[in-house]
């Protein structure tokens, strides 16, 4: 994905200002005026990042960010406000938004954040065992993939919907969740992400392989694995 932003704001001036600085930090910039606008842009482009203030005349940024959602679940988007608006916020923050920033906004802070949040490289890991859970999040940090970690099927549902991450590495002893509605909760939410499995369990490995869609699975792993055995799999799947 390009680094394509949709920047939203009802005052001209802002959106103008704001366009120029990223521009200047080599994105490709779109603004929209009002919440409806938004909207509709996104409903026909696939941006990168979406930057919205909350405080907008007709569609306000939340309600605009929701309907976002409903077109492109794994939208990230940053909202602004100037102003206090608790309830608004506490709402923008259970939906998913990347982050709430306070104007005037910091923009070295939001530099990064936007940098971050459209790393192509993003991994989700979901294992119930923190342990295993934690060191296989360094090993692939250590190799420059920004990983989220989830402990749960709900948990993995949540991260895939905010952080949406290119791979989702699933532990298959998950829960107590037949290992088949784990694979297929996570692509109802993400039909693209590439999926890899893993098990101690050859017998679990080979059953899910055999009854699934070969199409919803980019490689499988059993325990114990090397490190460079999953790394290969993920250079393809972000090849």
């Amino acid at each position: 994905m390009s680094k394509r932003i949709l920047v939203v704001d009802d005052d001209r001036q802002m959106v103008r200002t704001l366009s120029d600085i990223l521009r200047l930090h080599k994105w490709e910039v779109q603004g929209a005026y009002s919440g409806e606008e938004a909207v509709a842009a996104v409903e026909k482009t696939d941006f990168a990042a979406v930057l919205m203030d909350v405080k907008m005349s007709g569609l306000n940024g939340v309600e605009a960010f929701k309907a976002m959602k409903s077109l492109r679940p794994g939208i990230r988007v940053v909202l602004m406000t100037a102003y206090s608006a608790g309830d608004l916020i506490a709402e923008a923050e259970r939906e998913g938004a990347l982050h709430v920033l306070r104007k005037p906004v910091a923009l070295p802070t939001l530099m990064e954040m936007l940098d971050s949040s459209t790393d192509t490289r993003r991994v989700l890991v979901v294992d119930d065992e923190p342990g295993f859970l934690r060191t296989l999040g360094d090993v692939l940090r250590h190799h420059g993939y920004v990983v989220f970690e989830a402990q749960s099927l709900a948990q993995a549902v949540t991260q895939l919907e905010r952080a949406s991450p290119g791979a989702v590495i699933l532990d298959l002893r998950l829960d107590n969740t037949a290992p088949a509605e784990c694979v297929l909760a996570i692509k109802r939410v993400s039909p693209a992400v590439a999926l890899i499995l893993y098990s101690g369990h050859a017998a679990t490995l080979d059953a899910v392989a055999h009854n699934l869609p070969t199409p919803l699975i980019s490689g499988t792993l059993r325990k114990p694995f090397s490190p460079d055995s999953l790394l290969e799999l993920l250079d393809a799947a972000f090849a």
